[in-house]
């Protein structure tokens, strides 16, 4: 799978400055490139290794002291590639199987991706929902989905490995409400998805 890496930035014109140099040193796809509350700016790039790797290095030297946090997965999870797609799991199918959901919520954007990226990683489990930064606070948030075994599982791992100072907040729901997972996947109205470049 291609490498994920991300850059979030204090503000809008140090975000636009990492961005030109990003895709001006090597050749990466775009995932997302915007502001996000309150007033930063957050990239997401894939890619092959190499081109990520010297991509992510020169945001970090533009970037200076307006880089907030970097974050590079050299082998993430091909459910995390297809949720920033927007190809979430199907909720109907999690009604129907009786499956348990898993609930993450971190404070910042890229702590959250490396935080799914670890739950996927360990348990068979599904990505109902991924959210962050717009109309978040700069915060985000996300929701799993599978046997209940696998669910504790995934949030266990998702737990390990934090850096200093992150905080991730989890809750394992067995056999939800259909409310619950209506509510899980709903889509405020005005929000962004997660696509390339979306105004």
């Amino acid at each position: 799978m291609p490498v994920l890496a991300g850059l979030d930035l204090q503000h809008v014109p140090a975000g636009l400055a990492a961005l030109d140099a990003v895709c001006k040193e090597a050749t990466v796809d775009v995932l997302f490139a915007g502001d996000i509350d309150p007033g930063r700016f957050l990239i997401v790039v894939s890619g092959e290794l190499a081109d990520v790797e010297v991509a992510l290095h020169k945001g970090i030297v533009d970037a200076a002291e307006s880089l907030l946090e970097s974050l590079l997965l050299p082998q993430a999870h091909a459910r995390l590639h297809a949720g920033l797609r927007g190809q979430l799991a199907d909720p109907q199918q999690i009604l129907n199987d009786e499956q348990a959901l898993g609930t993450l919520h971190a404070h910042t954007p890229l702590s959250l991706l490396a935080a799914v990226d670890r739950a996927l990683k360990v348990a068979d489990v599904t990505l109902l929902r991924l959210r962050f930064a717009s109309e978040l606070a700069g915060q985000g948030h996300a929701v799993l989905a599978g046997e209940q075994f696998d669910v504790e599982a995934a949030l266990l791992a998702a737990q390990s490995g934090l850096p200093q100072g992150v905080t991730l907040q989890t809750r394992l729901i067995a056999r939800p409400a259909p409310e619950v997972v209506a509510a899980a996947v709903q889509r405020p109205v005005g929000a962004r998805a997660l696509r390339p470049l979306q105004p």
